[in-house]
């Protein structure tokens, strides 16, 4: 039994962080080495101001193919900062993070099987959704995923702040989905809005050297990568864990 719950869990866990750090690399790492250059100062972004007259048009549109030109060439050189051996750094990182996940999740299956709440691979893709909800959605409507060279707070208060969210969204879910009585759920629904009803902590003034749209982009995929990986990580081990091999039987006498 205790060997198929944690076969259920790396399994789940390999297979959603092999998925989840393909898709990191192809839609999420270009965007981090691109902000790694606007914060070392490589290149920078700003607004261009309309052409004087008419006669600036021509002048106008050659200075935009020379900048475009440039961050082209930027972008190839860019690219190759990341490297092989950064690649398969983070895909060993991801593959170890999922697997602990995994085996967390599978716990929390196995428990609530225990006590009469049946386990299949549509449960577990909930259960899946619901911590990505408790440890990526939730705390990223207060912190959104941040790039290198973004204004931000004092990273200590984001910590504190992101694991309270975590910890009252992952315990408000269970009591709001699980709990017995109005009352129950009604005080799971207060314990996830509470974090954010309290704040979480921001800069008093933005100064970042990334541009807005970059980072908006970083962030929207971030979290479209992150529900993907826990879809993937709830489907798989609920289905895994559902197929538990019976118990043999005992010889006749």
């Amino acid at each position: 039994m205790i060997r198929h719950i944690l076969a259920s869990g790396l399994f789940a866990g390999v297979a959603a962080g092999l998925l989840a750090t393909a898709l990191q690399l192809v839609l999420v790492v270009p965007l981090i080495v691109e902000a790694e250059r606007y914060e070392s100062g490589e290149i920078a972004h700003f607004a261009a101001p309309p052409p004087a007259h008419e006669d600036t048009a021509a002048e106008a549109e050659h200075t935009h193919t020379h900048l475009h030109q440039h961050e082209h060439d930027a972008d190839a050189g860019g690219g190759r900062l990341w490297g092989m051996p950064r690649s398969l750094g983070t895909l060993l990182s991801g593959i170890v993070s999922w697997s602990g996940f995994g085996l967390l999740l599978v716990a929390a299956l196995a428990l609530a099987n225990r006590a009469g709440i049946a386990t299949g691979g549509m449960r577990g893709l909930a259960w899946g959704l619901a911590g990505f909800a408790a440890l990526q959605f939730a705390p990223a409507l207060g912190l959104a995923p941040e790039l290198p060279g973004s204004g931000a707070a004092p990273l200590v208060e984001r910590q504190i702040w992101w694991l309270a969210a975590a910890l009252a969204t992952a315990a408000g879910l269970g009591l709001a989905l699980i709990g017995q009585g109005v009352a129950l759920r009604l005080g799971g629904l207060v314990l996830i809005a509470l974090p954010h009803l309290i704040g979480a902590p921001h800069p008093a003034a933005y100064a970042g050297v990334v541009p807005p749209e970059l980072a908006a982009l970083f962030a929207a995929r971030s979290l479209g990568v992150g529900a993907v990986g826990w879809a993937v990580l709830g489907l798989t081990a609920g289905y895994l864990l559902s197929r538990q091999p019976a118990a043999p039987r005992p010889a006749p006498v």
